[in-house]
């Protein structure tokens, strides 16, 4: 009996999910409303860096309310309705409140776990435990979870009353240095304005107030049709780019319409989507068991061709994020997951040609797709916004050269980890197969290759030490706990040389050492949130980290139970 396989003008409707994916949902070129449209591409200043009001809203959207967008309306709408009608917003429940001991501290005034940034500001027993934890703070004291908490919360409301006073954010710089602090709408009625302002023209400054004023209350007014609304926002920007042209002062257009365009890519998420579908035709491939006839496998090249696709896409986000920020996107956890899930799709490509056998596409594409999915679904934890360098890190050389190789290390670490749970499963289950062993070789390359960057990395970032802080090895918990991560791996690599571990007992350190990556990458910034590497620091996510820890363990240390009860059977 022959396998009858797919006629290769059949093939468009393979791709046809591809399309679907790559153009929807949403339109990458254009928001939904003119006025909106308008107003996102407008250069602003927050946050030590120019970016188009789009950008800005999306980050304060987030910010504030711990969500990518609220109650289903465009970031930009959003944020100039905060703007333009402060005293509503600032009374609605908008704050998400993480933690249950200070939400406890809210009362009947905390509604769906949120609170707002009048009763956070103007709650006294509240402001005073925020007031003690900035202090002790300042003092370099340790804080407790529930006193981060607190003054996250805190800063949040503050945030949006500034939004609402027009203290965020700057729209025109200062014309002798434009890195400085721009004006803003605050500086029009400030009781000493600054001193720049007064060699600004008068009367396109007047211009520029009375068309934001009409812009706000165009908008305040449920009347107003889109049309108007749009026509106000025209006139709004006219005045702005005219006290722009006094000022002699110049923007790169180009530069904010690329930064708009990634914005509206979300290369990551449809990239999550593309490694999806891309698995579930090597998945078909493996299950349909054609690869007796390379050439007519239309599933597993299929596969490849929507495999290579997501990989560009991946790029392609990079490389957007690398121009716009103007250095390597590597300096927090989201930028980090990334780069990681991008390497792990990367390094399965040669062992896969190299071993030839589809379940490492599988995988790889699987723990690539996870990795982004779990970047793009928890914006609250891991930050998305593009924000400047910390001066510890402005040597790109050092940055470029230590993180990265870090961080590509990982990616391979990742992958010999999910290998690791099909050959743990495989051995521990079902019979040992030629595809087993041929896996479990997958996973030896893995590590190995893992290992060579982890070392280089560890080496060059003790360079790096050197070059940044005066000293090259000091026992910090990240330098440490890499040197764990890499003393774990070659464990398990000396156990493999001389005959300690097989085929399971590679896979199964594959998946234990792997914990100790997690701990250096996530449990040090996360958990420890000590040592020098502040700049990495973050929180949030514990109890589900911990819980996937917990799970993962348990599942090794059931395989190890049974593979080993399979064994004293045979014997």
């Amino acid at each position: 009996m022959t396998n009858k396989v797919m006629p290769a003008k059949n093939l468009w409707v393979l791709f046809f999910p591809l399309l679907l994916v790559l153009f929807s949902p949403g339109n990458v070129f254009a928001d939904d409303q003119a006025w909106s449209e308008t107003l996102g591409k407008i250069a602003v200043q927050q946050g030590g860096r120019v970016k188009p009001f789009e950008t800005f809203a999306r980050e304060a959207v987030l910010y504030v309310t711990g969500k990518t967008s609220w109650q289903k309306q465009p970031a930009v709408e959003t944020v100039w309705s905060w703007m333009a009608a402060p005293e509503k917003w600032t009374s609605q429940p908008l704050i998400y409140v993480s933690a249950p001991q200070v939400r406890e501290e809210f009362g009947l005034k905390l509604i769906r776990k949120r609170v707002s940034a009048e009763v956070v500001l103007e709650e006294k027993g509240f402001s005073q435990k925020v007031q003690d934890a900035i202090h002790r703070r300042e003092k370099r004291e340790a804080l407790s979870f529930n006193d981060k908490k607190r003054i996250e919360v805190f800063e949040r409301a503050i945030f949006l009353s500034q939004l609402g006073a027009g203290e965020l954010p700057g729209w025109i710089p200062e014309t002798k240095n434009p890195h400085g602090a721009w004006m803003r709408f605050s500086d029009f009625g400030a009781a000493e304005p600054p001193q720049w302002m007064k060699a600004l023209p008068r009367k396109e400054l007047e211009s520029f107030k009375k068309s934001a004023e009409q812009f706000a209350t165009a908008f305040r007014d449920p009347k107003n049709t889109d049309e108007m609304k749009a026509s106000a926002a025209e006139q709004f920007k006219t005045a702005l780019e005219t006290v722009w042209s006094r000022t002699g002062m110049a923007i790169d257009q180009r530069a904010l319409d690329r930064e708009i365009f990634y914005n509206r890519l979300h290369a990551f998420g449809r990239g999550s989507k593309l490694y999806l579908m891309a698995g579930l035709f090597f998945f078909v491939a493996l299950v349909s068991n054609r690869r007796r006839k390379q050439e007519r496998d239309y599933p597993l090249w299929v596969g490849l061709g929507i495999y290579a696709g997501a990989v560009l896409l991946h790029v392609l986000g990079f490389y957007l994020r690398c121009s716009i920020s103007g250095r390597a996107p590597v300096t927090n956890m989201y930028e980090s997951i990334v780069w990681v899930s991008l390497a792990t799709a990367l390094f399965a490509v040669p062992i896969f040609f190299y071993l030839r056998n589809i379940a490492v596409m599988i995988m790889a594409a699987c723990v690539a797709a996870l990795g982004l999915l779990v970047a793009e679904s928890f914006p609250a934890v891991l930050d998305p916004a593009l924000s400047p360098l910390v001066p510890v890190l402005r040597s790109n050389l050092w940055l470029t050269v230590h993180v990265l190789t870090i961080t590509m290390s990982y990616g391979a670490f990742a992958l010999a980890w999910g290998l690791g749970h099909i050959v743990v499963f495989g051995y521990a289950f079902r019979k040992q197969t030629e595809s087993l062993v041929s896996l479990a070789n997958a996973v030896y390359r893995a590590i190995q290759i893992g290992v060579v960057l982890l070392a280089a990395g560890t080496v060059l970032g003790g360079v790096w030490a050197n070059y940044s802080w005066g000293r090259f090895w000091g026992w910090d918990p990240k330098e440490t706990w890499a040197l764990i991560a890499l003393l774990g791996y070659l464990i398990v690599l000396h156990g493999r040389f001389i005959g300690w571990f097989g085929s399971f007992g590679i896979a199964m350190g594959a998946v234990l050492a792997f914990m100790g990556v997690v701990m250096a990458w996530y449990g040090v910034n996360f958990v420890l949130a000590a040592g020098l590497h502040s700049y990495g620091f973050g929180g949030g996510g514990y109890s589900s980290v911990s819980t996937v820890v917990l799970i993962d363990l348990a599942f090794v240390a059931a395989a190890a139970w049974f593979y080993r009860q399979k064994q004293r059977a045979l014997k």
